[in-house]
């Protein structure tokens, strides 16, 4: 007979045994921190008006969840069609921090250097969408900051000995080129934090503790 929760649902009837970060040590207790989002772009605002869609932030989340993931439904994604006239659909998606994109990897070299061995410890980052102009930094199209996965710190080779962040001989001794410190290769995700510097550095927390303690259920997150 399975049993109750605090909150007067059920806590299940499983028994089988969960592999890796998917198990839930505490029956019916996930914890989780909320992320205000950042509005759609513009580039994204045309998008969705192409789509006879409109933004809607109310349906759309962002959470850090206390078993070692990170949950998001991106409502303003590519499944937003015609929400003048219908409900958009929800675009739900969890990531566990013991799988990828998160999970570090060993990789093979491209060919030719397919017998080089390289690793990957991907990680949360921030992109300062921002450019160096004559020593001077610019936003013209107030994109801000963004989070992203970057895959490495060090590229793979024959670049291995090459960091994967942008220097000062990057951008001209910041005269011309992206910001010192961003990262060369990453992947974005979608929705976007508002504060993305705060919320890289609580997920660069959980993904730590995750990782290092083995029970994704400890962790506490505050936001």
């Amino acid at each position: 007979m399975s049993g109750i929760d605090a909150a007067g649902g059920t806590q299940g009837d499983r028994t089988t045994m969960q592999n890796g970060m998917t198990a839930i040590k505490t029956p019916g207790v996930i914890k989780i921190s909320s992320w205000e989002l950042k509005s759609a772009g513009m580039c994204q605002q045309i998008c969705l008006a192409i789509r006879c869609s409109q933004e809607d932030k109310t349906r759309s989340y962002l959470y850090i969840r206390s078993n070692g993931s990170i949950e998001f439904n991106d409502a303003n994604g590519i499944k937003a069609c015609c929400t003048c006239c219908f409900e958009a659909e929800d675009n739900i998606s969890v990531n566990y921090f013991d799988r990828a994109p998160y999970k570090p990897t060993i990789n093979c070299g491209p060919f030719p250097w397919c017998c080089i061995i390289y690793c990957g410890a991907p990680k949360i980052e921030i992109v300062d969408n921002a450019t160096m102009c004559c020593c001077v930094k610019m936003d013209p199209c107030c994109l801000g900051k963004q989070a992203v996965i970057m895959p490495f710190e060090q590229l793979p080779p024959p670049c291995c000995c090459c960091s994967n962040r942008t220097s000062a001989c990057d951008n001209c001794f910041n005269l011309c080129g992206p910001v010192v410190g961003n990262p060369k290769i990453f992947f974005p995700f979608s929705p976007q934090p508002k504060n993305a510097s705060a919320f890289v550095a609580a997920a660069q927390q959980a993904m730590q503790i995750a990782r290092a303690s083995g029970a994704p259920e400890s962790l506490e997150i505050d936001r």
